[in-house]
């Protein structure tokens, strides 16, 4: 079984390899998924990839599809009800610290999004 030696690059410097290790992938996948939901444009993205990991437009596409289809898997592994309970507990804290520094619009708009969240009251424009 032949393992494959490292190779030099125009300045003599050694290099790995061209595959990645499977601990590798999944950190690159995690980086730019976090990218993703930080709002990153995907342009800044594929050349983030190759600033960093020295890979191919081609291959941070794939990296960014990966990416989003952990996203979607893990929205669709979600329960409603559990998802409704951490919006409400998170509606309720902004409702409390709101309150307590006295920006009464934001209170408003906290206990509005609560009840929203709860069906006691139907979003604006239903």
């Amino acid at each position: 079984m032949s393992q494959e030696k490292p190779t030099t690059n125009l300045a003599g410097m050694k290099r790995r390899p061209r595959g990645v290790t499977s601990r590798e992938l999944c950190d690159q996948v995690d980086q730019v998924r976090d990218w993703l939901t930080s709002g990153v444009p995907v342009h800044v993205i594929r050349r983030r990839c190759a600033d960093q990991w020295g890979i191919a437009t081609r291959t941070a596409e794939a990296r960014i599809r990966q990416a989003r289809d952990e996203m979607v898997r893990d929205v669709g592994d979600v329960d409603r009800k559990e998802v409704a309970a951490m919006l409400a507990e998170a509606a309720s804290w902004i409702l409390q610290e709101a309150r307590d520094s006295k920006q009464l619009s934001n209170a408003l708009g906290a206990a509005r999004l609560h009840a929203e969240i709860l069906g006691i009251m139907e979003r604006k424009g239903s």
